[in-house]
């Protein structure tokens, strides 16, 4: 435990959160002070302090990350906030970089490199698009790769506009990946560039009115086996949804030591399902870690290589890469300009969160 000499701050009990298994309608008191023996839960070493112990009942069983590092802005749970706890992002050490050394470089199959627990890298190949008028479209990530709740599609949309999609039981995250146009979501439309983030509700219809050739990735969940083509809007818009398009703003980035993400998606914007983020990666190795959502991610700029236990596999611009949730792995840049991506995963919440 770390005791912040002069300060009236709590103890750093941990510098990654604690992994729990909550009961639903049980009580819990969360250690608040740091001092506790039995992270992250009270034992009464609070005595003597200003502190005391946050009780909350569990409202659903679960596992569920609590804050060891006491500086989260929600407690009892994990903000990332232990991210910023030093000023660089905690890197593979010298143990883990030689204990890994013989892991196996995997090469593609059919574009694909398989890596330990159902995680892999993809290559998209535009060959193996199908087309419905104007748009070609594949599946990157599906219930038939080993997914159990985001499907991921390419699209890439031909000047002109695209046929009608909607999803009854799904929300989308779209993201332009390059190109310009227009996306119409029932009767509204919104102009959409590079590193843009659309929100479409379920039961929603749109399209793609591509001024140019754009590359448009789509995160659907609940999963669905391929894009619904139907003949034209519903009527059906949830005027409640108030953001339907996030640029990227540099003004927005949030701090994670020295690196940065967006958040473009998520509950604010009506995204119940499903977070969409950028991400900036400067030259390192992050040390092993490990997130309780399941995720997808798109290779914007730079290159480097995605670790899994004993695997590794070459990621480039343009490269899909699916985690199941619990898989241990590490991104690393090797890129001296810095690594770029956009993430989307199931549950929604922050992509700093880890352990």
């Amino acid at each position: 435990m770390t005791d912040p000499a002069g300060t009236d701050e709590p103890l750093i009990a941990g510098r990654k959160p604690c992994l729990v298994k909550l009961e639903r309608g049980k009580r819990y008191f969360w250690c608040s002070c740091g001092r506790s023996r039995s992270q992250p839960f009270c034992d009464g070493s609070h005595a003597g302090t200003r502190f005391r112990p946050l009780m909350f009942v569990a409202e659903k069983s679960e596992e569920a990350l609590l804050c060891a590092c006491k500086r989260t802005a929600s407690p009892p749970w994990c903000d990332g906030a232990h991210n910023n706890l030093q000023d660089t992002y905690e890197e593979a050490s010298a143990e883990e970089i030689a204990a890994m050394q013989g892991a196996k470089l995997v090469q593609r199959k059919d574009g694909k490199a398989v890596l330990d627990g159902g995680a892999y890298v993809l290559t998209p190949d535009a060959r193996r698009d199908q087309h419905e008028g104007t748009l070609g479209w594949q599946r990157l990530i599906g219930a038939g790769d080993g997914a159990k709740h985001i499907s991921l599609f390419r699209c890439a949309a031909e000047p002109g506009v695209s046929p009608w999609q909607m999803h009854p039981h799904s929300e989308a995250a779209l993201f332009v990946v390059s190109g310009k146009g227009t996306v119409q979501i029932e009767d509204k439309r919104f102009d959409a560039g590079p590193e843009t983030g659309i929100f479409v509700a379920r039961g929603e219809a749109f399209r793609f009115d591509a001024g140019e050739p754009m590359t448009i990735v789509a995160a659907i969940c609940p999963q669905v086996d391929a894009p619904a083509f139907v003949d034209g809007p519903t009527g059906h818009c949830d005027a409640a949804i108030k953001t339907r398009v996030a640029p990227v703003d540099h003004a927005k980035a949030q701090v994670m030591a020295d690196r940065f993400f967006q958040v473009l998606l998520d509950k604010s914007t009506g995204s119940h399902e499903i977070t969409q983020f950028i991400g900036e990666v400067p030259k390192s190795r992050a040390a092993m870690h490990r997130h309780l959502y399941e995720e997808a991610i798109v290779i914007l700029s730079g290159r480097g290589m995605m670790w899994t236990e004993t695997k590794k596999a070459a990621v480039a611009p343009g490269d899909i890469i699916f985690l199941p949730r619990r898989q241990s792995h590490s991104l690393e840049c090797t890129d001296a300009g810095g690594l770029r991506l956009m993430g989307a995963f199931y549950p929604s919440g922050s992509p700093a969160i880890n352990y």
